[in-house]
C-alpha cells in the first residue's frame, strides 16, 4: 500500500534496545493510522491486563504515529499523533501535531514510533533514516524548548532534522506540559510532554530522504481537484489572511464563541484589540506554515520594542482566548508574549488559561486564603504581571504553581468549587462555546480525551461548513437547537476520527467523494463513502473501550455550572441541555446510557469485536 511504509519503529529507554517492526498492513488498513493505530497498540498492550501501568509509569508507552496520509504528496497532511494514557485525565490521551515531523519519520521510512521505559539520565533521540540512536541531553535539560531546538540542532549529524521538545513543564511533569516543534506547533492537549519528561526524553531530531511513494497519476489530479475546492472556502481566506485570530472579531460580537472571565460573562470590551485584524495590523511580519499547506494559518510576529519585546511564532485563536478574553487581558502584545513564555516552557495554553482563570475566580470570591497566594502577585483579572508571574511558577512547579500544575479540576477541588472549573473528564474546555453553538454540548461531553473542539468542531458545523454525504449535515437553522442537531454531530465526530487517523488538517476539507478516491488508491482496497464514518466510528468505539478499562464512567459526561450560566450578548439567554441531547446520543451511537459501554451489535457492526 502506497500510504504507509509497513515499518514501526520501537525504543526502549530503560534497556536501550531499538528495534524495527514489521506494521501488519491489515491492521494499518484497519486503523489507519494516527491516534487510530495508536489506540489499536495501546489496547493490544492492556485489554488482558487485571492492572493498567499509570500514566506516570515506565510501562505507559509514548506513541508517535503517522496517518496514511502523513507526508504523501496532497495538500495539508502533515498531521500526526502523540498518545498514551494521559497524566491530566487518567483516560485516553492524544494530541495533534503539524509542523514537519510527521511526515519527515515517513520520509525516514517509519509510520509510527513506540518509546517505552525511562532513561537513567536525560536523553534524546536522533532518527536519520535506518540511524536510530540515543544521546546524552543533560546539556539540554531545564532549558526552554526554543534553545533546545538551536542547540540540539547544532550538534545532531543532519541539520535540516526536524525537532519536537520538550521545556522546563514536562522536565518538572506538569500534567498539562506539551510536546513543542519549531515554529511554534505543538502536541498542545492531555500532557504528553509530561510524559516526555517522566521518561526523561528531552527530544527527538528526525531526518527522513525517501520522498518517493508508489502513486498514480489519478492521485494527482484527486489533489488538484480538492485544492481547487477548498481554495474557494472562504472559512480557508479568512485563516491564510489573519490565521486562527481570524475568527475573533466574529467570534466575540456575532456568535458569543469566546469565553469572558472565566466563562462568566456574555461581554468584553476591546476585545477587537487581541484580534487577528489587529494582529495583521501591528505586529504581523509573516506567515508560516505546515508541510504543503497552502493554507498558511501561522502567524509570525514581532515586537520591537518595550517589556513585551519579541520575535518569534504567534498566538493562535485558543491563546488568545485564554491568555486574553479568559482572563478579561485585552492587550494583544503582552498575549503574545505569554503564549511565547507557554511555548517556551512546553505548557498548553488552554489547560494553562484555563487553571490560572479558575485561580482568578476563586480569588474574587474570596475563596483562597490570602496565606496560599504568592506575595507581589495580585491573582486578578485583568492583571497581566499575575498571568506572566504564575506561568513561570507553574512551570517550575513552585509555590501556588504546584496546584497549578495539576490543572483546574484539582485546583477547584482543592478549594470545594468543582463547578467553577470548565473541563470534562480533567480536560479543560477549548475556548468554543457550547451556548453559543449547542452542538458543542454532546461533543465536549463525549469527547474519548475529555472536552475536545477537534473531536466535532460544531462551531463550524452550524455556521455552514457540513459534509452531507456522510451524514454530518442537515444541522438545524438555530444554533442554539438541543434536538435536532445530535444526529449530524454524532456523524460529525466521527468523520472528524477519520481526519485525525489520516494526517490531513480539519482546515483542508478535501471532499468526502474525492477523500474516499484517494483512500481507495492509497489502501489499495475500494472504500465508499459509507466507509469514511465507518472508519471513524471504528475509532471512537475503540477509544470508549479503552477508557471503560481505565475506569472511565459515564457520570463524567456532563459540563459544569460554569459552562450552563445564561449570559449577556450574543448567545441570548440560552444554555444547552446537556442531557437531552446525551439521551438522544446514546441511541444514535447503540451505547447503553447507564453504563457507557458499546453494544455487542455496534461492536460487530464497527469491526471490532475480533480485537475484544
Amino acid at each position: 500500500m502506497s500510504g504507509f511504509r509497513g515499518m514501526i519503529l520501537r525504543v526502549n529507554l530503560t534497556t536501550k534496545e531499538i528495534s524495527k517492526e514489521k506494521l501488519d498492513l491489515d491492521i494499518a488498513r484497519t486503523f489507519l493510522g494516527g491516534s487510530g493505530l495508536a489506540a489499536y497498540f495501546y489496547w493490544e498492550k492492556i485489554k488482558n491486563l487485571d492492572s493498567i501501568p499509570e500514566p506516570l509509569s515506565p510501562e505507559n508507552d509514548l506513541y508517535f504515529m503517522n496517518g496514511v496520509f502523513t507526508g504523501l504528496p496532497s495538500y495539508s497532511t502533515p498531521r500526526s499523533n502523540f498518545c498514551a494514557r494521559s497524566p491530566l485525565t487518567g483516560i485516553w490521551g492524544e494530541s495533534n501535531i503539524g509542523g514537519k515531523i510527521g511526515p519527515y519519520l515517513k520520509f525516514a521510512g517509519y509510520d509510527g514510533l513506540i518509546i517505552e521505559g525511562v532513561a537513567d539520565q536525560p536523553v534524546f533521540l536522533e532518527i536519520n533514516d535506518d540511524d536510530v540512536s540515543i544521546h546524552d541531553a543533560n546539556d539540554f535539560w531545564g532549558l526552554g524548548t526554543y534553545e533546545t531546538f538551536e542547540k540540539i540542532g547544532k550538534t545532531i549529524k543532519n541539520k535540516g532534522s526536524e525537532i519536537v521538545s520538550i521545556g522546563p513543564a514536562g522536565e518538572n511533569l506538569v500534567k498539562y506540559a506539551c510536546i513543542m516543534t519549531v515554529g511554534g506547533r505543538a502536541a498542545g492537549r492531555t500532557g504528553m510532554g509530561a510524559i516526555m519528561g517522566y521518561k526523561k526524553l528531552k527530544a527527538i531530531t528526525i531526518f527522513g530522504s525517501n520522498r518517493d511513494f508508489d502513486l498514480p497519476d489519478e492521485y494527482d489530479h484527486l489533489t488538484k481537484a480538492a485544492y481547487d475546492y477548498v481554495s474557494k472556502d472562504y472559512a480557508v481566506e479568512i485563516f491564510s489572511e489573519f490565521g486562527t485570530a481570524g475568527y475573533v472579531d466574529a467570534a466575540l460580537e456575532y456568535f458569543g464563541d469566546m469565553p469572558i472571565k472565566n466563562w462568566s460573562k456574555g461581554e468584553l470590551e476591546d476585545g477587537n484589540k487581541i484580534a487577528g485584524t489587529t494582529m495583521s495590523e501591528t505586529i504581523l511580519i509573516g506567515k508560516s506554515t505546515c508541510y504543503r499547506c497552502p493554507i498558511a494559518c501561522g502567524r509570525e510576529i514581532e515586537i520591537k520594542e518595550g517589556k513585551y519585546k519579541l520575535k518569534k511564532d504567534g498566538p493562535e485563536f485558543e491563546t488568545l482566548a485564554a491568555f486574553g478574553s479568559n482572563l478579561m487581558i485585552t492587550n494583544l502584545e503582552a498575549v503574545a508574549f505569554a503564549n511565547c513564555l507557554a511555548n517556551d516552557f512546553g505548557m498548553d495554553t488552554i489547560s494553562a488559561g484555563t487553571t490560572i482563570g479558575v485561580l482568578f475566580d476563586l480569588v474574587e470570591k474570596k475563596i483562597v486564603p490570602t496565606s496560599d497566594l504568592p506575595k507581589n502577585i495580585n491573582c486578578t483579572f485583568g492583571d497581566v504581571n499575575s498571568l506572566i508571574e504564575l506561568l513561570k511558577l507553574t512551570s517550575r512547579k513552585e509555590g501556588i504553581g504546584k496546584i497549578l500544575a495539576e490543572g483546574s479540576k484539582a485546583l477547584a477541588e482543592k478549594y470545594n468549587k468543582i463547578e467553577l472549573a470548565p473541563q470534562v473528564a480533567g480536560l479543560e474546555a477549548p475556548f468554543h462555546d457550547p451556548r453559543a453553538f449547542s452542538g458543542l454540548a454532546v461533543m465536549y461531553a463525549t469527547s474519548p480525551r475529555g472536552a475536545c473542539h477537534l473531536n466535532g468542531d460544531a462551531y463550524f458545523a452550524q455556521q455552514g461548513v457540513t459534509f452531507p454525504e456522510v451524514g454530518a449535515g442537515n444541522f438545524p437553522n438555530s444554533r442554539f437547537d438541543n434536538e435536532g442537531v445530535v444526529k449530524p454531530v454524532v456523524k460529525l465526530q466521527s468523520y472528524r476520527q477519520l481526519f485525525n487517523a489520516i494526517g490531513l488538517c480539519q482546515f483542508f476539507n478535501t471532499p468526502p467523494n474525492i477523500m474516499a478516491k484517494q483512500l481507495t488508491i492509497v489502501l489499495d482496497t475500494r472504500i465508499s463513502l459509507d466507509d469514511l464514518v465507518l472508519f471513524g466510528d471504528r475509532l471512537f468505539t475503540l477509544k470508549r473501550l479503552i477508557n471503560l478499562k481505565l475506569g472511565w464512567k459515564s457520570s463524567v459526561e456532563f459540563l459544569p455550572k460554569v459552562m450552563l450560566q445564561k449570559l449577556s450578548g450574543p448567545t441570548e439567554g440560552h444554555v444547552p441541555d446537556v442531557k437531552k441531547q446525551l439521551d438522544l446520543w446514546y441511541k444514535e451511537r447503540n451505547y447503553d446510557r447507564e453504563t457507557g459501554r458499546p453494544s455487542n451489535k455496534e461492536l460487530e457492526r464497527v469491526g471490532l469485536k475480533e480485537f475484544l
